[in-house]
């Protein structure tokens, strides 16, 4: 029997060959932002264009514009054969590249508010009851006994940097050019947000500092505070920015970016210090384990939310994998195999 020879452009099926020429990250996108229309269409609403999340990668794609125009730029200027079509291909490939995560984040920064509203019957009450079946005392409480406001504010710092530290390693990655490393990340960051979404609109559910059982006599100290203030202040802006987030405490997509920053900088981590390839890794393993502390000790989540999303971590990732290994690949200059 003769072997197979692989099959042409010409010979695969015209889906085949579109979803090549998209890129998996592009065709979850486009997804998610039917559902958003899907949904807006459905209940009314408004999409959100300035929430942190966005900003910071909005910034992080426009700098590194900044900085391939800066690099390309002199050789442009001095006629050298291919300069402009090579400035133009690098442009094109860095939209390309951090455009889904952009949209993924807005959909879900703006479909967000919509948590506790499509399901009205909240499970604050069933995650309570779990927490004391399982442990004998609420997590949230027991860990009051350690309270100090200088832990206060390690806490707040650990926990506001769920998001910046897996987008500093994907930023580096970007950079030092390990496209396909930085698209199988990015696959996992669009597929957990997308998976926790759709939790949240169907198990909404509020953070334990918001149970009114626990915040009328139940935690000790009744009120967490912070050396520096820092603590007071993100509580304030979480809970000024919108309300409506109290019930999207499961899963913790805190935990789930933990899991997915630990994963991924013991894997790729030597792109940050090549001379030092375990540094980063050692640094995110503290930064993350402080994180997952963090969101118990600050209140923000019961243990069921943290399990959830450690789990949806690891799905996330593992499903990123086998996207990476089994999607269908394109000769486009844009693909990130090349």
């Amino acid at each position: 029997m003769s072997s197979r020879e692989p099959e042409s452009p010409q010979q695969r099926g015209a889906l085949y060959n579109v979803a090549a020429a998209i890129g998996p990250n592009f065709v979850i996108a486009i997804l998610f932002v039917l559902a958003l229309f899907a949904v807006v269409i459905t209940y009314g609403g408004s999409i959100k264009w300035k929430e942190g999340p966005i900003l910071i990668l909005s910034g992080i794609t426009i700098g590194l514009l900044g900085l391939r125009t800066i690099w390309g730029l002199p050789s442009v200027m001095r006629g050298d054969p291919n300069a402009g079509a090579d400035l133009r291909r690098a442009l094109l490939r860095t939209l390309y590249d951090w455009g889904p995560l952009i949209i993924v984040m807005w959909m879900f920064e703006s479909l967000e508010p919509y948590t506790g509203i499509i399901r009205k019957d909240v499970f604050d009450k069933q995650l309570y009851e779990l927490d004391l079946r399982v442990f004998g005392i609420e997590p949230t409480v027991w860990i009051g006994r350690f309270h100090h406001p200088l832990l206060t504010d390690w806490m707040s710092i650990t926990y506001g940097l769920y998001f910046i530290t897996p987008m500093t390693l994907a930023t580096i990655l970007s950079i030092r050019g390990r496209r396909a490393d930085f698209t199988e990340m990015v696959t996992a960051c669009v597929i957990q947000m997308g998976m926790g979404f759709i939790t949240h609109l169907f198990v909404p559910a509020g953070p334990p500092r918001h149970y009114a059982e626990l915040v009328n006599g139940g935690f000790s100290p009744p009120q967490l505070h912070s050396l520096t203030g820092l603590m007071e202040l993100q509580q304030g802006a979480f809970d000024t920015a919108d309300p409506l987030r109290t019930h999207s405490a499961f899963p913790s997509l805190h935990c789930s970016l933990g899991m997915l920053t630990f994963i991924f900088a013991r894997r790729y981590g030597d792109a940050v210090f090549p001379k030092h390839p375990k540094l980063f890794f050692r640094i995110v393993t503290v930064l993350v384990i402080s994180l997952w502390i963090s969101t118990v000790y600050l209140r923000h989540h019961w243990i069921a939310d943290c399990v959830a999303g450690w789990t949806l971590g690891l799905t996330a990732t593992f499903l990123a994998y086998q996207i990476r290994k089994h999607w269908p690949k394109s000769g486009d200059m844009l693909s990130p195999t090349n």
